[in-house]
């Protein structure tokens, strides 16, 4: 390590300040393994909001030795690695090789035998294919935290089953360059500290407690004095364009989230739909919510199936990457889940079909 003790600046918090223009900065990244392979994990800091932001970067090609072989010999796509622009600049012009190792700024796979600190550059990926217009643009999904439905696996929503399939589609999404080459998965879930849409955890207790009075989850967060979705979506597009992503294919079913990405320069060339694992037992039966709604004039290139992932033959991907785990078919049908799924379809535009739950034994 040197004799040189590390730094930790990244525990320096800027005040923060919305009136002036906004900064994000990338302070730490480091490798998780995970039921759905590995990734990375970056932590996010701006000068806008005190909260630290994260940004789950599913990207195996840059860590994984047999598919950068792969995609030397040629056989396998080379899009640009999704790197932090900010996480790998110089921050001090006597920045030590360790200090950058242990924040984060690293090229490879970080192990006793391989410490390779990362350039400014890193992100432009030099040995990427020229031509990046040949690839898909990356899986992403921005999603808001929500500690009662990911860590207690309440049922009065479906955040925790959202992050999950995300997860879990971005890590399988392998698709095909225009050449016809595999491309290995490759996207972002941007995790955003919005409890609640944007209320925060206290207020959304109170609107839980305003829900078993009769009221839905739209109008409850009205009675305490918010908006329907007080989440807003500028910071979270700038951490995605200091990844390096100025255009995505979204995983969502809120037009008003295209409309902010937009908005903030983010293209969204395709709508990858969420389907409730409660509601894909029935299929495409039931009430449809188009993908234009009365108050959205977002339009999208196209819209895919609600599984992002391509099939590919046995001899395009061989089993390069850990296969994500089964962790769960739908976190379960209870009355609170369904009336809240149906107001978003319903009260906030959320493009999903309304199944028809006439002939099941789930009916509410």
């Amino acid at each position: 390590m040197g004799s040189k003790p590390f730094i930790n600046e990244h525990k320096m918090k800027a005040s923060a300040d919305s009136s002036q223009p906004l900064q994000v900065r990338c302070h730490g990244r480091t490798r998780v393994p995970t039921p759905h392979g590995e990734l990375f994990l970056h932590l996010y800091r701006n000068n806008h909001d005190e909260k630290e932001h994260l940004a789950l970067v599913i990207d195996p090609a840059q860590n994984q030795p047999s598919i950068q072989k792969k995609q030397q010999e040629g056989s396998l796509g080379l899009p640009r690695h999704i790197r932090s622009r900010t996480l790998d600049a110089i921050w001090h012009p006597d920045e030590s090789s360790t200090e950058r190792l242990i924040r984060g700024a690293y090229v490879g796979r970080l192990s006793p035998e391989c410490q390779t600190s990362s350039e400014p550059s890193a992100a432009n990926n030099a040995n990427a294919d020229h031509d990046q217009d040949m690839y898909a643009n990356p899986l992403v999904r921005i999603h808001s935290e929500c500690y009662t439905g990911e860590t207690i696996g309440s049922k009065r929503c479906d955040c925790g089953e959202q992050l999950e399939e995300a997860l879990s589609v971005i890590s399988s999404s392998v698709t095909k360059s225009s050449d016809g080459r595999a491309v290995p998965p490759r996207g972002v879930v941007v995790y955003m500290r919005q409890e609640g849409r944007g209320i925060g955890l206290l207020d959304k207790l109170f609107a839980y407690n305003l829900q078993d009075m009769g009221h839905d989850t739209v109008t409850a967060n009205v009675m305490l004095g918010h908006l329907p979705d007080a989440r807003k979506y500028d910071i979270s597009s700038a951490i995605l364009k200091d990844l390096g992503i100025n255009a995505c294919r979204l995983l969502t079913n809120n037009p008003e989230k295209m409309e902010a990405l937009a908005k903030e320069g983010i293209h969204v060339s395709e709508r990858v739909p969420v389907v409730p694992g409660v509601w894909k037992q029935f299929g495409k039966k039931g009430k449809h919510f188009q993908d234009t709604c009365a108050n959205s004039t977002m339009a999208v290139d196209s819209v895919s199936s609600p599984s992002a992932a391509q099939s590919l033959e046995d001899s395009d991907w061989d089993e390069e990457i850990e296969q994500p785990d089964s962790l769960t078919s739908g976190i379960g049908h209870s009355s609170d889940l369904e009336r809240y799924l149906r107001t978003k379809v319903e009260k906030m535009g959320h493009m999903l079909v309304i199944p028809d739950t006439s002939d099941s034994v789930h009916s509410i």
